[in-house]
């Protein structure tokens, strides 16, 4: 059976005995397959991670809002401003650019950091550990000086995906474009998918549709950990 089937049924609990039996057996003996198995697994806890902290986020919001319509009246003089607003705005709050709007923020989560550990001592103090202590901290200026620098030396792939993820995260996604098409790789690299949704986002804010799909079509291709968020997006965008 193909590898990254074999993956994909083990995340999705439908492995049959003897799947079992060949994914134990890659597991023990193959270690590009255990590396990707890793790799993987922790992709998914961080994405899971940060679904549910936007949940979260979301029932806070919802909560908050209920509080807010305990005041009749103001929630009546706001809801007729906003009766007043839609009706002479409407053709400018729903064109392309605002969907294309709402979409973005509908699937861009924050990637978190699943290389190196952000904390900081003798041992530890290097430029790839102040690199992702910067990054988690949310200082993006800061990591995309210091993951530059790494390309520069190393021009390692983890590299130009961080430096394109804190550019996305200073809303300048035209340099995320940029940087993130410095990267190489084909479809056995470990940030070949990631690289390809992220920029596939990055066209999306920039109102570039048919470049946005390209990649998500390219995606959908194979099993991977975005591979059903490109099937959802494509299908808002056609």
């Amino acid at each position: 059976m193909d590898k990254d089937i074999l993956l994909n049924n083990y995340f999705e609990g439908n492995l049959s005995e003897e799947e079992k039996q060949q994914f134990n057996e890659l597991l023990s003996n193959d270690s590009e397959f255990k590396a990707e198995f890793e790799f993987q697994k922790k992709a998914k806890i961080a994405v899971a991670l940060s679904e549910r902290k936007k949940m979260k986020n979301q029932l806070k919001e919802i909560e908050n809002s209920r509080k807010q319509k305990s005041n009749n009246k103001t929630w009546l003089s706001i809801a007729a401003s906003i009766v007043v607003i839609l009706s002479l705005g409407f053709i400018f709050f729903w064109n392309s650019s605002a969907k294309n709007d709402n979409l973005y923020a509908d699937f861009y989560e924050t990637f978190p950091n699943i290389e190196a550990p952000t904390t900081r001592g003798e041992n530890t103090l290097n430029i790839k550990s102040e690199a992702f202590f910067a990054y988690d901290s949310k200082n993006y200026k800061k990591a995309i000086e210091l993951f530059t620098e790494i390309y520069k030396i190393e021009k390692t792939d983890y590299a130009i995906f961080y430096i394109g993820l804190s550019e996305m995260e200073l809303n300048e996604h035209k340099k995320a474009i940029a940087t993130f098409s410095l990267f190489k790789g084909d479809s056995n690299n470990n940030f070949y998918f990631y690289i390809k949704w992220y920029k596939a986002l990055c066209y999306l804010k920039e109102n570039d549709i048919e470049n946005s799909k390209k990649l998500l079509n390219e995606v959908v291709k194979t099993v991977n950990p975005f591979q059903s968020k490109s099937k959802e997006l494509l299908s808002k965008l056609d």
